[in-house]
């Protein structure tokens, strides 16, 4: 009623104040009028909030005419906050000369912001003397800890363990007295300090203060800190516990815990209770949840919607959803649609799609295609290319060839290769050392290489002499 009577009065704080009040009751177009009377007025704070109201409702441009205006008028936020509506438009000029006048006349949030985009550029010497002016910017709480936890992350890319703990706890400490007003702001912030502050002390041993500290932002609701809490309890083989927490997570609704949660009792065998909450991730739109759960739908044999899923995850660049969706549609004889999945893998680095691409090709009477795409493979090490490569040069007489490729799959302890290579041996003479290889072969489960070995010799010299 006070501040009512003040603003009807003309006192512009007062009507600031009593926008502020309405606002926080969800009147917003009272709160509207009372700002635009106010900043029509000349106040500068009106003007602020009535950008910020603006802006919440995507009315940017008259939004950033009034920031402008607060600005001009000596409203130092003002100038900051214009920086920031050009860096979230990717004017990163303009945003630096905005942030650089508000810093230079001492807002924290423009030192800080200022600080980052320096880094970013390169001017990492100047970048950090901003993030460190901004953390010593007492009475902006929240501005000075989001400055601290930066330097923080920079001191543990140096690997300064040390710095990095020293600037977590003093920004823990400040925002846990932040004031009601930002609380919200606050402990989401505590949460990122507390976990951040953990994994340092996790990598260096201190696993009972870091579990405490996950402890503590798990219990404030943060999913990321659930999260960490389960792979600190899996690693001490706590499976149990670690499920429970991700059970949390993906309860609170977090995509991530849901597909770890998946993994996990995948892993368990419950793959009834694993494919819910991998349908839940997947669902919105979690490439590697489509990848799980086309695996889970391919394993009850349910093909149909499985190749449904692997193609989203493929068409999201996953690369073994490539494999699997190509080999669907190669059981259902979607032969060059399968290909062409196997070479997009392919291209992408995945070896085993280059044998499946070489394996296809031979089974089309491709001999060529096939020795190419198995040649490819076994340049990027896979063992199985190398094997193959060197049956197509045994099968074709190029027994030199034969024999370099078939070594390296052998030496790698590829049983076939070291059967074949046996055989190669002999054909050429070497018999013993084709002997050798041969048993090498019968002792990594090759039973039949023996038998196979004989056979080449007999053939050699004639049945009976």
């Amino acid at each position: 009623m006070q501040y009512r009577t003040a603003a009807e009065g003309g006192d512009p704080f007062a009507m600031t104040c009593l926008a502020w009040l309405l606002q926080e009751r969800g009147d917003l177009s009272g709160a509207e009028q009372w700002l635009r009377r106010a900043s029509d007025g000349g106040y500068g704070e009106a003007m602020m909030r009535l950008a910020g109201l603006l802006k919440d409702r995507g009315e940017f441009a008259e939004a950033e005419r009034w920031l402008r205006k607060a600005a001009e008028l000596g409203h130092v936020g003002a100038a900051g906050a214009v920086g920031f509506m050009l860096q979230e438009r990717d004017d990163l000029v303009g945003a630096q000369e905005w942030y650089r006048e508000a810093a230079h006349r001492g807002d924290a949030f423009s030192m800080w912001k200022l600080g980052l985009l320096q880094r970013q550029s390169g001017r990492r010497e100047e970048g950090q003397q901003w993030l460190q002016r901004a953390a010593d910017c007492t009475g902006e709480v929240q501005v000075q800890c989001e400055a601290l936890r930066d330097l923080a992350l920079l001191a543990m890319q140096r690997d300064d363990a040390a710095e990095a703990e020293r600037l977590l706890r003093r920004a823990a400490a400040l925002v846990a007295e932040a004031d009601g007003d930002h609380r919200k702001e606050a402990d989401a912030l505590e949460a990122d300090l507390l976990i951040l502050l953990a994994s340092v002390l996790q990598e260096r041993g201190e696993s009972v203060e870091a579990e405490t500290l996950y402890r503590r932002a798990a219990g404030a609701g943060n999913t990321a800190a659930m999260i960490s809490l389960s792979e600190l309890m899996e690693h001490q083989e706590r499976s149990a516990e670690a499920g429970e927490w991700l059970r949390r997570g993906s309860e609170a609704g977090d995509v991530r815990a849901m597909l770890l949660l998946a993994s996990l009792l995948m892993e368990w065998g419950d793959f009834a209770e694993a494919e819910p909450w991998c349908r839940r991730a997947a669902e919105a739109g979690v490439p590697m949840a489509m990848d799980l759960l086309g695996r889970l739908l391919q394993r009850r044999e349910d093909f149909t919607e499985a190749e449904q899923w692997y193609r989203e995850a493929a068409e999201s660049r996953v690369q073994s959803s490539m494999v699997q969706l190509a080999y669907l549609l190669e059981q259902r004889g979607a032969l060059a649609e399968a290909q062409q999945w196997y070479a997009k893998a392919a291209a992408a680095g995945e070896d085993l799609a280059m044998v499946k691409a070489g394996a296809l090709s031979e089974k089309q009477g491709d001999v060529d295609g096939a020795e190419r795409w198995y040649l490819q493979a076994a340049r990027a090490g896979n063992v199985f290319g190398m094997f193959m490569v060197g049956r197509l040069a045994s099968n074709r007489g190029d027994l030199e060839e034969a024999e370099m490729w078939l070594r390296r799959a052998a030496a790698a302890g590829n049983a076939n290769a070291m059967a074949v290579l046996g055989l190669v041996l002999a054909v050429q003479g070497r018999v013993a050392d084709g002997e050798q290889w041969c048993r090498k072969a019968v002792d990594a489960g090759e039973a039949n290489a023996l038998v196979d070995l004989k056979a080449v010799l007999e053939a050699q010299r004639g049945f009976g002499h």
